[in-house]
């Protein structure tokens, strides 16, 4: 397949799949490939899609002909289901063309429910593609006292302080932690969120914060009334700051840190990154450096829709306006990615799917993309990459290599 290197790939997923099964059935319908191919291709489509799918297409075709007034329904439902049995051996010409016919005109009688059984037959007989295997971690959690907590996201659990008193409730993947005011003393708690989950956490004060994957968050398990607000960050988090105007909170995340009252706002500072990132949904922040070279420090204020990028290698800042709901997608569970180069895309698969690619077309690093993923697996991205950028990969357990062109 021909490519143009350096050059930006829009990748419109649904369209793409919507696209390319209405044009699978159709080259079934009319006769331009065999059942075994269709059938295969078929595998990669929910049912209720492929039924509403062929359902149109038979609307389309009604339209065109009168034929399937011919067909008794009950023989058709049989042959239909015969034709399940058939798909596979090597059936003469005309008796898969005459499968075809009678399939294409009793798909309207039977609401396509023998669909099932066809993908149900096949998925048994189908040789298995290989699938990446992913080592789960589990999200840890290390208590002011050294103790390390497994979280198991499908039980509940309390998290104890030193003295064995109970200030934190577990339930699945959130810790919500109990408000306290003026606290003898301040304990630390650290969350480690490995790369294929994610976390939410409620602090005492109220705040809400959704732990990307491949991150790491220190904070206090209480917060004192004489001091800031302050926590730790490497990696990426979404911050729902409670307003308390007497008690700024701040995030340290390396080389930047984030200063505020009460917003919503992104932050992303893994420590493998050339840049740490600030994206302001609402209120206000104001971003400082702590590790100048020239011990001057540096300041830029964010309004709600801009974006602050702290380069460690210039050690400067610069502002951007952005469309924030990019940046905060992966709270919902979603991979949003706009002229982004396939480097930067690599890293954020890996973070996601809990996975290594390996790329060896440094080519295609050069190119962009734009693309919007939700539910799809790692898998199912490859496979849209492949389609529209025509790359070569194997996969062997958790890692993905791709071949150079």
């Amino acid at each position: 397949m021909g490519k143009n290197r350096g050059h930006t790939y829009v990748i419109d997923n649904k369209k793409m799949k919507n696209n390319r099964l209405e044009n699978l059935i159709q080259d079934y319908l009319d006769g331009k490939i065999e059942e075994a191919k269709m059938y295969e291709d078929i595998q990669d489509y929910p049912l209720e899609e492929v039924k509403k799918c062929f359902s149109d297409s038979m609307e389309v075709d009604y339209l065109m002909s009168r034929k399937y007034l011919e067909v008794d329904k009950e023989v058709a439902y049989k042959d239909f289901l015969e034709q399940i049995k058939l798909h596979a051996l090597d059936v003469p010409e005309q008796k898969k063309g005459v499968i075809r016919t009678i399939w294409k005109y009793a798909a309207i009688f039977i609401g396509l429910v023998g669909l099932g059984l066809a993908i149900s037959f096949l998925s048994k007989s189908s040789n298995e593609r290989e699938n990446i295997i992913v080592a789960q971690e589990e999200v840890n959690l290390q208590l002011g006292n050294g103790k390390l907590e497994i979280i198991k996201e499908t039980g509940s659990t309390n998290i104890l302080d030193t003295k064995g008193n109970v200030i934190a409730v577990q339930t699945g993947d959130k810790i919500k932690y109990k408000p306290t005011t003026n606290p003898k003393e301040i304990q630390y708690n650290e969350l480690n969120v490995p790369y294929g989950k994610k976390f939410e956490l409620e602090l005492a004060d109220g705040t809400i914060v959704y732990v990307n994957s491949g991150s790491v968050l220190r904070y206090p398990t209480s917060f004192s009334e004489s001091k800031s607000r302050q926590v730790s960050l490497k990696g990426e988090a979404f911050f729902k700051v409670a307003e308390d105007k007497e008690h700024p909170f701040i995030v340290n995340s390396g080389s930047v840190n984030v200063r505020v009252l009460g917003t919503e706002f992104n932050v992303s500072a893994y420590n493998e990154d050339l840049e740490t990132s600030t994206v302001l949904v609402s209120g206000s922040v104001q971003l400082y450096d702590s590790l100048s070279v020239d011990k001057q420090q540096r300041k830029v204020q964010l309004v709600p829709g801009e974006m602050g990028t702290w380069s460690k290698d210039q050690q400067n800042f610069k502002k951007d306006k952005v469309d924030t709901s990019i940046y905060t997608s992966w709270v919902q569970g979603k991979l949003i990615f706009r002229d982004m180069p396939f480097k930067q895309i690599r890293k954020q698969l890996e973070r996601r799917y809990n996975v290594t690619i390996v790329n060896t077309d440094t080519a295609l690093d050069k190119n962009t993309f734009s693309a919007n993923f939700e539910e799809e697996s790692i898998e199912e991205i490859l496979e849209i990459l492949d389609r529209t950028y025509g790359i070569e990969y194997t996969i062997k357990e958790n890692q993905i290599i791709i071949k150079k062109q």
